[in-house]
């Protein structure tokens, strides 16, 4: 397969023809849809029934191939680096796919399958890695074209948000350059399903940097960690509506968010 792959930044397709030696992976099976948990639940007296909700905790990506060496004890020596790749939790799989990159975190390797013959220059191999649910884009997008030295107490955005999966997670950055005024708050809001989180009664001053890492689930001012009102946003894939408020009576701030798509 002549698609490129990685673990932990180990090259997983390394066969080359002339020398007859590597690693050559012809099956990366990864766009299954991640496994699910759905509890049906039966409505009284109602003939019906419903899932309120559905979780993805994990994805099983498998791979195959072979390893090939120069000598038995090459091979040997190849078989050995080979599966200590594996060892190591929580690193990335990178899988060249479509027009990018689709990086996967994983949590363990499941089985690690080495076949080699007596006396061949080749091994087979069958892996098994859980994963975490959701590939990922190896760069952020942007939400919305940055706003620099807005004036206005609030603004609302419409993006477009790309990926597949379930909700997408934004990081904002809120830089206040200036302000007048003792409203010490700012709100960000998901309009689509009325998430919001506030950030109140902190003092809030010119040269202050919030930012409000969805993904992480933190707020920070300056790097510090500070407490918080409400709840991250979750920003379903499509049209969305994302609104910014301050209660200051003047202000020029800058906001900026990003995102890094999610995929089934």
């Amino acid at each position: 397969m002549d698609g490129g792959l990685s673990y932990n930044s180990n090259n997983l397709q390394t066969y080359d023809p002339a020398t007859k030696v590597g690693i050559n992976t012809n099956s990366i099976k990864h766009t299954n849809i991640p496994d699910s948990i759905a509890e049906l639940y039966i409505k009284a007296s109602a003939n019906d029934s419903d899932v309120p909700d559905q979780e993805y905790p994990s994805k099983t990506i498998n791979l195959g191939g072979t390893v090939h060496g120069s000598t038995q004890a090459d091979l040997d020596d190849r078989i050995d680096t080979f599966k200590g790749y594996f060892v190591q939790r929580k690193k990335n799989l990178d899988i060249v796919y479509g027009s990018g990159t689709r990086r996967y975190t994983v949590l363990k390797a499941n089985s690690v399958g080495v076949e080699r013959q007596d006396k061949a220059l080749f091994a087979a191999f069958n892996i098994e890695l859980v994963c975490k649910p959701f590939g990922f884009d190896t760069s952020t997008t942007n939400l919305w074209t940055a706003k620099t030295g807005f004036s206005s107490a609030t603004f609302t955005e419409t993006p477009t948000v790309g990926g597949n999966a379930p909700y997408q997670l934004p990081v904002i950055t809120i830089t206040i350059n200036s302000l007048t005024g003792d409203g010490d708050y700012v709100q960000i809001s998901n309009d689509n399903n009325n998430q919001e989180i506030l950030i109140l009664g902190l003092g809030l001053a010119a040269a202050d940097v919030i930012v409000i890492d969805c993904v992480e689930r933190t707020v920070t001012i300056n790097g510090n960690e500070v407490d918080f009102y409400g709840t991250f946003l979750e920003l379903e894939p499509g049209a969305n509506s994302i609104t910014y408020t301050d209660g200051f009576t003047t202000r020029s701030v800058d906001v900026a968010a990003v995102y890094t798509k999610r995929w089934l």
